[in-house]
């Protein structure tokens, strides 16, 4: 682990296949950051100093569903004791069927304004959840997300009010109206930020057995 000071020898180096032309973050984790939708108060500290100066992506790994934290093809090892990574013959809904990568290029703050209208909005504080390529960084916000139904796809909020999310699970993207995804067969599609959620849901685990249908 790192300090803030001197980050692990190559994770500051920007990825360019890890980043989307369209995304407005920075090429690397500041140390202060101005949250859209909050600009009135000015730049705040990142919360993580041990991601500062780590080089971003703007893409996660689909980590679990509605029905498990860890039901998805990149679930979390850490804390499945005894568990081993996901093989592609226990993805029994099908690769075709599930999520593999999502893409998410936004940040949070503390969870007191999430959801906030920006006219409404109070003082973030403190900037975490940065995306970055070369692993987590304190917050496995850092490396994945989820389909819950209380993380929709762009998190009901816009690049220019991304302190508004409700959520630091979200795919997110800065291409209007939805998001880009990586499915188990190597497949990418565009998802729209108003698909079912019960669909998103499905589309996130890999064993539920429940029909996706068209999206």
């Amino acid at each position: 682990m790192n300090n803030g000071s001197h980050p692990i020898p190559g994770g500051t180096v920007k990825v360019s296949a890890y980043r989307c032309p369209s995304s407005s973050l920075p090429d690397v984790v500041p140390a202060e950051f101005t949250l859209p939708g909050a600009r009135q108060f000015g730049p705040r500290p990142t919360r993580r100093a041990q991601a500062i100066g780590y080089a971003i992506s703007d893409y996660k790994a689909a980590g679990g569903s509605c029905y498990a934290d860890d039901d998805g093809m990149m679930m979390k090892l850490a804390e499945s004791p005894g568990q081993k990574p996901i093989r592609f013959a226990q993805v029994l809904d099908g690769l075709s069927n599930t999520l593999m990568v999502c893409e998410s290029s936004y940040v949070s703050a503390i969870s007191a304004i999430r959801g906030l209208r920006p006219e409404n909005m109070i003082d973030p504080q403190r900037i975490e959840d940065w995306p970055t390529w070369i692993g987590m960084t304190g917050d496995d916000e850092a490396v994945r997300v989820n389909g819950r139904t209380s993380s929709p796809i762009n998190c009901r909020c816009t690049p220019t009010t991304m302190a508004s999310a409700i959520n630091d699970d979200c795919a997110f993207s800065h291409h209007p109206g939805g998001a880009m995804f990586a499915l188990g067969d190597g497949s990418v599609r565009f998802i729209t930020e108003n698909i079912s959620m019960i669909t998103y849901c499905h589309l996130h685990s890999i064993n539920d057995g429940n029909p996706i249908g068209d999206y």
